[in-house]
């Protein structure tokens, strides 16, 4: 089984992927940190040194790596379903769950996240908003072809596991 966990940065996919495998007997997967551990640099390193393109060329790699692989949890990363044929990929390879948030929340996540997000590094709390409100109005048509949609805000591990065991 293979499970995909969508939504945007600052939604708890990390977390929830965690608890989701744990509780359904699977490995967890954060994208990002595989495709740290694959190119021994870090995300906003990648950012910085290779800029967002080669980024998500190399999260697309990555990411079909594991679509071979079975048995797993992923934590994807915030832009994964947004980019070549990633969301249909996932839809076809497993079942994919959308972490939903609120623009607001996800502000208030990432200023009180001690964790660097290279988007919106520098950025005051007004300007965090504006271009979270944006960037998620331009995500919401792939996040939402996601098999499932849950609260992010109050995620019950619990609902998600009968979501993904409907599923199987």
């Amino acid at each position: 089984m293979k499970v995909f966990l969508v939504g945007y940065m600052a939604s708890g996919k990390s977390t929830a992927a965690k608890k989701l495998a744990s509780k359904l007997g699977l490995q967890s997967v954060d994208l990002d940190a595989e495709i740290e551990k694959t190119n021994g640099l870090t995300i906003p390193e990648i950012f910085k040194m290779k800029g967002e393109k080669q980024f998500r060329k190399l999260e697309q790699i990555e990411l079909r790596k594991w679509i071979g692989l079975d048995d797993f949890v992923m934590a994807c990363g915030g832009g994964t379903p947004c980019f070549f044929e990633s969301m249909d990929e996932m839809n076809a390879a497993g079942v994919t769950v959308y972490l939903q948030m609120t623009p607001k929340a996800i502000v208030d996540r990432v200023q009180s996240s001690k964790e660097e997000r290279p988007i919106l590094k520098g950025l005051k709390a007004d300007k965090m908003l504006e271009k979270v409100t944006f960037q998620l109005k331009k995500r919401q048509p792939f996040y939402s072809r996601a098999q499932w949609t849950v609260n992010g805000i109050n995620l019950d591990i619990d609902e998600v596991v009968g979501m993904v065991n409907h599923s199987k």
